[in-house]
């Protein structure tokens, strides 16, 4: 009984640190973040002011942002899938679980109009992909800004109530390991 209790306690402790990402991590991740939602930006932007005697034909640049968006997109659903444990441990500590789940879902959505757009050739089929597909990657940006805003404010509201907690009762502090 007292090694189970033990390893309960362990688990109580890894589940109370932070549920911030690794510094590394998290700049691999808004880096590639950055470039997708970027890319697909300048994309629209692009769309939305090029002669309209061009149709459906891409400019050259288009073209360009869409082969760096498709192999971005690549990198960045290799690192959505690294999230499984900060979004398993946020979901059981019940922290930041609406703005996490929207952007779970929004991303969801975005993966299949991206596949949608990829393999359909119905025209009006497409064209209502494309707008779904932009205007929800459009709206990601304020999305995971506020999912990283409202778990900073959480974090800190935690950290100051520990401060104010009775030494028995504080959440272990995550120590930092410098390599030499």
């Amino acid at each position: 009984m007292n090694e189970r209790s033990e390893r309960m306690s362990k688990i109580i402790a890894l589940l109370r640190e932070r549920v911030r990402l690794e510094p590394l991590h998290r700049r691999l991740l808004y880096v590639t973040f950055g470039i997708l939602w970027g890319s697909g930006a300048l994309w629209v932007l692009i769309q939305w002011f090029k002669d309209p005697e061009l149709g459906a034909a891409r400019t050259l640049l288009q073209t360009f942002l869409m082969k760096i968006h498709g192999a971005t997109m690549l990198i960045f659903l290799a690192m959505l899938g690294t999230l499984f444990t900060h979004v398993r441990r946020g979901w059981i500590l019940r922290a930041n679980r609406l703005s996490g789940c929207y952007n779970i879902g929004s991303n969801i959505l975005l993966a299949l109009t991206g596949w949608f757009l990829y393999y359909t050739a119905d025209d009006s089929a497409r064209a209502w992909a494309s707008f779904v597909h932009w205007s929800v990657g459009l709206a990601a940006l304020p999305l995971l800004s506020a999912h990283i805003w409202f778990g900073r404010a959480a974090s800190d509201r935690k950290t100051n109530q520990d401060e104010q907690a009775p030494k028995s009762l504080r959440r272990p502090q995550r120590v930092k390991q410098y390599r030499l």
